[in-house]
């Protein structure tokens, strides 16, 4: 007998942390849609770690040309290629600004049954957490109990008499995110000092900040307390981080990683709201300031150290 199949579509453009908020959602879908075969669009860096998370049969760039056509209007010219998939469709979701209501229209045009094309920021007013904000636009509610877990190949792995390093990634999409490089040179120092190993975690757009860094940090009284992965794919990460004993950054798609994995997690937030932006997970911390400038390396050492030293109470 052949089994139902419900086709969703799911179009999710935006930064590395855009679309991790959307993982539990996407496990919520999975869960509660029999036989369903989801097909994921958006950011190509996440796209592998989506799958190896098992939360989508197929995946596919948000950047590739056929997309586009979904702003064209209905009447005009397009590949056939995509008419043809959008009519296995039975469920849209696009989280995609829709003025005009282009999209909307070709996906009518498809004969898609059921579809939404909604904003994929919650207006100013909106102060919930993202993850709700995008569960609640598409008519579905993440209950507490039902919070995705991460598969156990990825998730982090609490320690005995820890001496495995702290991941700190400095960067962030914006400058106005970035807690000032020479505070944290200040933490990794200080680091240092008791002995703790620090794992510097950046990526291709942050060697500035990198490069700074570098220039303001002593040498490491034990080559084995320095230890840095630049550049590396997002199931690299997730695989180191596991393995780490705790991580410290900014508003930031490493940061919403880490928490996911269910690392212990300081997160430095401003002038983004954390109510809305703010990583989820029962080991997160966050210290808020409009200006980050004004959190001090003595305040962020201080519940770092006591986030490390209380690891044993989330086990």
């Amino acid at each position: 007998m052949i089994k139902n199949v419900m086709r969703i579509l799911i179009i999710r453009p935006g930064a590395i942390g855009d679309t991790l908020v959307t993982f539990p959602l996407l496990h919520h879908l999975r869960v509660n849609t029999p036989g369903v075969h989801l097909t994921f669009v958006g950011n190509t860096r996440v796209l592998p770690l989506l799958q190896a998370f098992e939360l989508a049969e197929e995946v596919a760039d948000y950047e590739e040309r056929r997309w586009s056509q979904l702003f064209l209007s209905p009447t005009g010219s397009r590949q056939p290629a995509l008419q043809d998939f959008l009519c296995t469709i039975e469920r849209a979701i696009c989280w995609l600004k829709d003025p005009d209501g282009t999209i909307t229209a070709n996906l009518q045009a498809a004969g898609i049954p059921d579809y939404k094309v909604v904003p994929g920021r919650p207006p100013a007013s909106c102060a919930i957490p993202i993850g709700d904000y995008l569960a609640q636009s598409i008519g579905e509610t993440l209950a507490s109990r039902q919070r995705w877990q991460v598969p156990a190949t990825y998730a982090w792995r609490p320690g005995a008499n820890d001496t495995r390093a702290v991941a700190i990634h400095p960067g962030s999409g914006g400058e106005e995110k970035c807690w000032p490089v020479s505070y944290f040179a200040d933490v990794i120092a200080s680091l240092w000092q008791q002995e703790i190993p620090v794992l510097l975690l950046a990526g291709p757009a942050e060697q500035t900040r990198l490069r700074t860094l570098q220039q303001l940090l002593p040498e490491p009284p034990i080559p084995l307390l320095w230890q840095q992965l630049l550049d590396a794919p997002l199931v690299t990460v997730a695989r180191t981080l596991q393995d780490c004993r705790g991580y410290l950054g900014n508003d930031s798609g490493l940061t919403h990683l880490a928490a996911l994995l269910g690392l212990p997690t300081l997160a430095l937030f401003g002038p983004s709201n954390p109510l809305v932006w703010q990583p989820q997970g029962e080991r997160v911390k966050v210290l808020y300031n409009s200006q980050l400038s004004q959190i001090s390396p003595q305040l962020v050492l201080a519940e770092l150290t006591h986030l490390l030293k209380h690891i044993s109470t989330f086990c």
